[in-house]
Parts: C-alpha cells; sequence; structure tokens
C-alpha cells in the first residue's frame, strides 16, 4: 500500500487507474485502518508543492469509497477492530492539519482545490457537518480563535458525551 501511496502521490500526474488501484487495496486493509490513516498523514506531510494537492485527491478518493463501504455495510464506528466507518472516524482527526499543510504551499490554486474537496464531502456526507464546517473555517483562512474555539467544542462535546462523566447544573429558581 505504501509503495503504491508514495508512487502516486509523488508523480508527475494523477493517474486515475493508480488511485482506483490504491482505493481498492485501501478497502481491503480496513482492518488496519489505523496503519492506513498514519500512511496517509505521513504521505502528504512528506509531499512536496502541488504533490500536496494530488494527496489531497487520494484522500478524497478513500475517504468517499470508505463512506460508501461502511453505509452500505451499517458499519460501527465505535468497532473493537477496524473498518471503513473506524478508518473515517481515525482520519477525521487529522483532517485540520492536513488542509492546514495544504493550504500552505505557494499553490494558488490549493485553496479552490480544498474549497471544492470540502463541498463534494458535503454533498456526499462524506463527514459529519461539524468536521465540514470546521475545515471550510481553515480552507477561509478564519483566525486561529475560531480554529482554538473549534477545537473546544470538539473536546467538550467528547467530554459530554462520555457516559461515564456526569454533573448536574444548580436550579436558579425563578422570582
Amino acid at each position: 500500500f505504501e509503495g503504491l501511496l508514495k508512487e502516486v502521490v509523488g508523480g508527475k500526474r494523477l493517474s486515475q487507474s493508480k488511485v482506483k488501484e490504491l482505493t481498492d487495496m485501501s478497502l481491503s486493509l480496513m482492518q488496519v485502518d489505523t496503519q492506513l490513516v498514519s500512511s496517509l498523514v505521513r504521505s502528504h506531510k512528506e509531499a512536496h508543492g502541488s504533490n500536496k494537492i494530488q494527496s489531497l485527491y487520494v484522500l478524497d478518493s478513500l475517504a468517499r469509497a470508505a463512506r460508501r463501504y461502511s453505509n452500505k455495510r451499517a458499519l460501527a464506528s465505535d468497532s473493537p477492530t477496524g473498518n471503513a466507518a473506524t478508518f473515517l472516524v481515525k482520519l477525521e482527526a487529522f483532517l485540520d492539519d492536513i488542509f492546514r499543510d495544504l493550504l500552505s504551499i505557494p499553490a494558488p490554486e490549493a485553496k479552490e482545490k480544498a474549497k471544492k474537496i470540502v463541498d463534494i464531502w458535503r454533498k456526499d456526507q462524506t463527514f459529519p457537518a461539524g468536521v465540514l464546517a470546521r475545515l471550510m473555517s481553515v480552507v477561509k483562512g478564519e483566525g486561529a480563535y475560531h480554529v482554538q474555539l473549534m477545537s473546544f467544542a470538539k473536546y467538550m462535546t467528547t467530554v459530554l458525551s462520555n457516559r461515564f462523566f456526569f454533573f448536574t447544573l444548580p436550579v436558579v429558581p425563578s422570582e
């Protein structure tokens, strides 16, 4: 997988047949979702210049294929074993960094391509709406405060949804 990934991301042109081959291969390896995500993130970070755009296209292909596969089989994202749904959840954790890294390159088309991918993901419901809103904020270049606030909100949502964390708010009597 990693060899083909490096070949596809590092090539002069993006080969649709190679992307399809890589996508098919990744679907057969979803049980090792953590390693797949790690390879994708590492490959993106190591890519230079416009190859980061190619990396985003590969990531898009894998994410949308995983979403279709997961939806078709009603896979659980909280499964203890890797599958397409768990792959998407793990990939989701790195999307902000991947998009920031992509937008740091001096390619004027990077922002346009990133926006197009977010729009496609919104249409296909590849990732939750909150994730896509956060990514669009990154693409639009909204301030670091907004990104920190969104990260804090995500953290609090996780904490509050934890079954072992209970608290009650005091009731203030009305007059």
